[in-house]
Parts: structure tokens; sequence; C-alpha cells
């Protein structure tokens, strides 16, 4: 039946190339964002898991940015820590090669223990046995390795973060935390490294000690506590001395200042003198309790070596993580491209065809108007 009125093949070529557009349209939007699950009306389930993904990937990514932190704060402390280290075993070298030297004949002790005072310009007391002196100059060497650790402890801090000095804060060392790290996420629990001060602080700005023995054990960072010597007397017999040697601090007025003016070899002389001990066994003592120093330090740099290797192994972990949620999301709602490039085509072909039926069932009319002429 030909009817002028209802065209059956036009509204059936216009049906078929109305479901072309839309099969290209959605196809031509895969193509232009590579994605096959753009919306929640796509497919619900995969959106969800998708967008879900996403948002744990960026939380990732800020472990990351503070994993790279945590890497350049340890970084930083393991480089002074390398100084430090290097000045603590050039004292060493200093305090045996004083002990293989003459010993000063320290008999006025009204130069021990005095400091040079920054604040009111006063020159430094100098016994004038010891000015001039080979073991002067040693003190003097001995004074630029300690400036040397001071500067470095100092200087290690990255982002407001020194690990190895704590601020007067009022908080005993045992209890305080140095840093803290976030080294994971999984949904709902973030993951964290949290460092003690105990292990690492050389210097803590709490220690009130600077010659009260009774408080040593409290709140001394690894280099703060004097040395008190313990060395035989010309009989045989062995007593303590009550006069600390001062290493990395100087008093003035019952104020600390670091590393200033110390003459810790001239020191050392005057306790032996002061206290009769046989000069030998006094060094043996002294850099024995140095060389403690020394392997403290040496403990927290391989403590924060471990550190290092921990954040290593967490920023790896946090990469390949970050990877398989990409990859996996992927999976979910990436379009095939070479697929979604094919199938256009496709489409493009039918469209034309459909187009052409559409103006083939069109022309019915007009060999409908033909019969009438």
């Amino acid at each position: 039946m030909t009817s002028i009125l209802t065209n059956g093949g036009a509204i059936s070529a216009l049906q078929t190339l109305r479901s072309i557009n839309s099969d290209m349209a959605e196809t031509q939007g895969r193509v232009s964002s590579g994605l096959r699950v753009q919306t929640a009306a796509d497919n619900a389930a995969y959106w969800s898991i998708a967008t879900t993904m996403r948002s744990d990937n960026m939380a990732l990514s800020a472990v990351s940015d503070s994993i790279g932190l945590g890497q350049a704060i340890a970084d930083t402390a393991v480089a002074a820590l390398d100084i430090v280290i290097e000045s603590l075993d050039a004292m060493k070298s200093l305090f045996v090669s004083a002990r293989s030297m003459e010993p000063i004949d320290i008999t006025d002790f009204s130069y021990y223990g005095m400091t040079y005072f920054p604040e009111d310009g006063a020159e430094k007391r100098v016994d004038p046995k010891y000015a001039g002196s080979l073991l002067q100059k040693l003190d003097e060497d001995m004074l630029q390795h300690i400036m040397a650790i001071n500067n470095a402890v100092d200087s290690a801090s990255f982002n407001g973060v020194n690990l190895l000095a704590k601020p007067k804060d009022g908080v005993d060392l045992d209890d305080a935390f140095a840093a803290t790290f976030v080294t994971g996420y999984a949904p709902g629990d973030i993951q964290t490294l949290r460092l003690k001060s105990r292990d690492f602080v050389l210097f803590n700005d709490n220690f009130a000690n600077y010659g009260t023995i009774a408080e040593e054990d409290t709140n001394a960072g690894i280099l703060d506590a004097d040395i008190n010597i313990m060395a035989q007397l010309p009989d045989g017999s062995t007593w303590w001395t009550s006069a600390p040697i001062d290493l990395f601090h100087s008093t003035f007025s019952d104020q600390p200042y670091d590393n200033v003016g110390i003459n810790v070899i001239y020191d050392l002389e005057a306790v032996i003198s002061m206290s009769g001990f046989t000069r030998d066994s006094a060094y043996e003592y002294f850099i024995n309790e140095f060389e403690k120093k020394i392997q403290g330090v040496v403990s927290a740099q391989a403590k924060l070596g471990a550190v290092q290797h921990r954040l290593e192994m967490a920023g790896e972990f946090n990469s390949d993580l970050r990877n398989a949620y990409t990859s996996g999301i992927g999976r979910l709602v990436d379009a095939d491209m070479s697929e979604e490039s094919t199938r256009l085509k496709a489409l493009e072909t039918q469209q034309q065809l459909g187009i052409q039926a559409l103006q083939i069932a069109n022309s019915n009319s007009d060999n409908v108007v033909a019969l009438f002429r």
C-alpha cells in the first residue's frame, strides 16, 4: 500500500538513523574522553568503584609527598651526623696526642673552667703555663671541631624539623617525638612512622645539668652530659672526681652558651692535677668515656639509616600501589580506543546508508505524484 499521509518507509528509515546517531554520539564521547564509563548512568557499579579508588589514589599521592618530606629530613640529619662523627673522631685523635705530650705544671687552679663571655666582650683568662704550649694548640684545634659539631647540629633542619636538636619546650626527652611521617594509607587507616627523640637528639635545650651530676640521666642528649673521671691515685686506689669535664657546653652566671671558649684539654689536665690522679689512667678513662659518646652518635646514625631504608621501602610500595590503582581503574572505565575507532568508522558508514535510505523512502511521494500527470 502506498500512502502520501503515512510514509512507513521514511518512518522506519528515520528511526534507524536516530539509533545510529545515538550510537555514534556515545562512541564519539568515548573517543574524545577515553572513557567508556563517564557517569553513573553508563555503569553505576563501575562508576562507583572507580570514583572511590580515584579518591584513595589521591590520598596515596599525599602519602608520597609525606614520604618524600621524611626522606629529605632524614637525609639532612644523616649529612650532619657525618660531620659530627668526623669531628668526634678528630677530637679523639687529639686526646690521644695530648696524652703523649708533656703535662702542664698546674698549681694555680683559678684558671680552671674559665670561659669567654660574649656579651661583655671580656677576654678569656689563660693560664700562663698553658699559653703557647703544644696542649693549647691542640685545644685550639679541638675548639674548631666542637664548633663544627655545633654548627652541623644547628643546621640539620629541613622544613623546621631538626632530628638532632630539641628546643626548650619542657617535654622530657623520653616522652618526646622528633618527627612523625605518614608512610601509608588504607581506607580508614593512616599509617605513620614516629621517631623518638631519645634515639636521635644530640643536644637537648631542656637539659638542665651543665655540671649537675644528679640530673645527667634524665634529659641529656647523646652529647650533652659531662664526663666525670674515675682514675687511679699514685697508691693504686681509684677515686671519682667531683670536677666534671664539660665538652660541648659552657656555663657563665648560670646561663649555658654552646661551644664558646672551651679549653677541654687544659680542664682535663687541671682535674688531673687537682685530684692527684695518675695521668695515664685519667686519660685512658676519659678517652673510653669519650668513645661511648662516639658510639652513641654512631648508634643514632645507624637508627637513622634504618629509617631511611624504611621510608625508601614505603615510597616504593606506595608508588607500586598507586600504579596498581591506576591500572585497576583503567580496566573498569577506560575505553578500548582501537575498538571504539573501528566502531565509529562502521557507524559513520551506517549513518551515510541511513541517510540514503531516508532519501529513497521520501522519494515515494514523488512517484505517486507522477502517476497523476
